[in-house]
């Protein structure tokens, strides 16, 4: 996803002070050093849909409310530039603005991607939400108050709301078979095999798998081969490795090849081919990658440590 920020408007908006020093302020020391940038303004751009300031500063003024009343609730003082993993308070609180911001955008490029547009219905929604909270807050002047509260008026928050029901409509296409978003079943059975990769309780030493190239230092997956019919299925289990990782769960896929007399070595040969395709030769024998060892040596040895066999 690419970011075009606009330099003036991060400067405001990414080193001020968050939420001003104490308590007390409400947030307005923040808000009142933001208020030279015009709301409607560019803050940023998500893969081309320029996002307006209000919306960062929306979300900026809500997770200093949250994190206020969860701080209150605790009977905790709240100190904005205390360190916390990656910088400050402040700077937690901003990072996460920044990410809903970012989300929702998100969203709406792959709404319009994917021909999602609210209609009659979604509108007959919105307005439905709009009367019950107006009549929760005592009439309409009321709410009004309260969005003005948090930077937004009918039109902004309807607009807020509307991402919301352009998710579901997403969420409906995830769910239907065939559609552009509906996950390829071999994601699927990826994600089945992630949910089993758990490191057994008790293993050998991790030094017995060092001479077949194994570290042992993440979860083993490992696959017999014997015979050349079943390598669909071996490049199966290649794609979702590859899927895994690249999603940021590492582990090792050992394919097991039993090769024995026949000198050509067309199981090897033709995984290594297949790893090209997928763009993965550097995952060939590397931490996290896929082994390709023979099965007559190296068989009892990685099932003992295997997670998944």
């Amino acid at each position: 996803m690419k970011r075009r920020v606009t330099a003036l408007a991060l400067m405001l908006s990414l080193t001020l002070t968050a939420c001003g020093g104490g308590e007390d302020g409400r947030g307005q020391g923040l808000f009142q050093k933001a208020s030279g940038v015009e709301e409607e303004a560019a803050l940023l751009t998500v893969d081309g849909r320029e996002v307006p300031s209000w919306r960062y500063l929306y979300w900026l003024r809500r997770g200093c409310e949250r994190l206020r009343e969860q701080y209150r609730a605790a009977g905790l003082p709240l100190d904005w530039n205390a360190p916390v993993e990656g910088g400050t308070l402040a700077d937690y609180v901003k990072d996460q603005a920044l990410a809903d911001t970012v989300l929702y955008a998100t969203v709406e490029n792959w709404a319009d991607s994917h021909g999602c547009v609210l209609d009659e219905e979604d509108q007959a929604a919105l307005d439905a939400a709009w009367a019950e909270r107006t009549e929760a807050h005592g009439g309409e002047a009321a709410y009004l108050r309260a969005l003005a509260d948090m930077g937004l008026d009918r039109a902004r928050m309807e607009e807020l709301t509307g991402v919301g029901r352009l998710y579901a409509k997403l969420y409906g296409l995830y769910l239907e078979e065939g559609s552009a978003l509906a996950p390829a079943p071999e994601a699927l059975e990826a994600f089945e095999l992630l949910g089993r990769l758990t490191v057994p309780k008790t293993l050998p030493p991790q030094r017995e798998l060092w001479p077949f190239g194994i570290s042992g230092d993440v979860p083993i997956a490992a696959g017999l081969l014997l015979q050349e019919e079943e390598l669909e299925r071996a490049k199966l289990w290649c794609a979702m490795h590859q899927l895994l990782n690249r999603g940021g769960f590492a582990f090792d896929l050992a394919l097991l090849l039993d090769e024995e007399g026949d000198y050509r070595r067309p199981l090897r040969t033709a995984l290594t081919e297949h790893l090209k395709k997928l763009g993965a030769e550097s995952a060939l024998g590397a931490k996290g990658g896929v082994h390709l060892c023979d099965a007559k040596t190296a068989r009892e040895t990685v099932f003992a440590h295997a997670a998944v066999c």
